[in-house]
């Protein structure tokens, strides 16, 4: 889930309890190291705060004179050879140890399966239970007034993670909604990941949360631990996709930024992490502003820049 600033300064002297659940969630805790109150949604009657906003967000909107060129061009051959020879090479991922039990996938998630879910988490996205932005007041502001808002938006499949208590539940406790199921073909892509690290414990996911990162988007060090006990236990592991842009991607076994060690996840990346490292430290730093892959943008009209990550679990 989100720590906003998570291992990063924060502006305030005394920052609230935050934890994280994936790759994109965030979680605004009840209650300050001090015992004092923070914001929550059960604060609005003192505080007239909205701490999320519902409005419909559409990953792939369609071109305006104010977000697209006249016409949207092909990509270069050139270009589109060069994507199409690293789509072949999916068929042959490159398979890389980084630590016991975590496992990056280069390249593993051909384009053209890319293109699709893409095209799936938009329509999911802005329908019920779609994109929306957790937000947490004004007393994170920065002086600019973007420090509540966060640079991300989430949607939650299966099961709904509620960023206010840090639980799983049936729907979004903001409005109601009921999560969107997990697309088979969604599932198809994990366990086929999974045959690949065939070390780890094998998961039947139930959980599927997606988060689009902005180009400002970043994610604190943080643990993912709000799933059962069981789970835990067993280090079933997280398989987190990667579409869009480029990411910076941090782990370690503490919440010390410089200890942390660095991997950019690219677009049809896949990352695996359970048993000795289903506890580890994890985040992202940066997105790399247009790194996408050129033949996606033109398939898919995504033309906002920024990064999707959908982050699969067993509860």
């Amino acid at each position: 889930m989100y720590g906003r600033g998570r291992g990063f300064n924060h502006p305030h002297p005394h920052p609230p309890m935050v934890a994280a659940n994936g790759d994109g969630d965030i979680l605004r805790g009840a209650t300050h190291q001090d015992g004092t109150k923070t914001h929550s949604s059960l604060d609005d009657d003192n505080n007239n705060i909205k701490p999320h906003s519902h409005d419909p967000f559409d990953i792939c909107p369609p071109p305006t004179r104010q977000n697209a060129p006249a016409v949207v061009l092909k990509p270069p051959l050139l270009v589109t050879n060069r994507e199409r020879r690293k789509q072949g090479a999916a068929t042959h991922p490159q398979v890389v140890t980084l630590r016991p039990g975590m496992i990056h996938l280069k390249k593993y998630i051909s384009v053209s399966d890319q293109v699709s879910i893409v095209k799936k988490c938009r329509e999911l996205g802005k329908g019920p239970g779609g994109f929306y932005q957790p937000g947490y007041g004004d007393a994170d502001a920065d002086a600019d007034g973007e420090g509540a808002k966060l640079h991300l938006k989430m949607m939650c499949l299966g099961k709904n993670w509620d960023p206010l208590s840090s639980r799983y539940t049936d729907r979004r406790p903001s409005d109601g909604a009921k999560p969107p199921e997990i697309p088979p073909e969604f599932l198809g892509i994990v366990s086929e990941a999974m045959a690949l690290a065939n070390k780890l414990p094998p998961i039947t996911p139930d959980i599927c949360i997606v988060n689009f990162y902005s180009r400002n988007g970043r994610l604190g060090l943080h643990q993912d631990k709000d799933e059962s006990e069981e789970s835990l236990r067993q280090g079933l592991p997280v398989v987190s996709f990667s579409v869009g842009d480029s990411a910076d991607f941090l782990y370690g076994d503490t919440r010390d930024v410089d200890k942390a060690k660095k991997l950019v996840l690219e677009s049809g990346d896949v990352l695996i992490f359970g048993g000795n490292s289903r506890n580890a430290f994890h985040g992202v730093s940066a997105i790399h502003p247009m790194t996408a892959p050129a033949t996606l943008l033109q398939q898919t009209n995504l033309l906002r820049p920024g990064r999707l990550n959908l982050t699969f679990r067993q509860y």
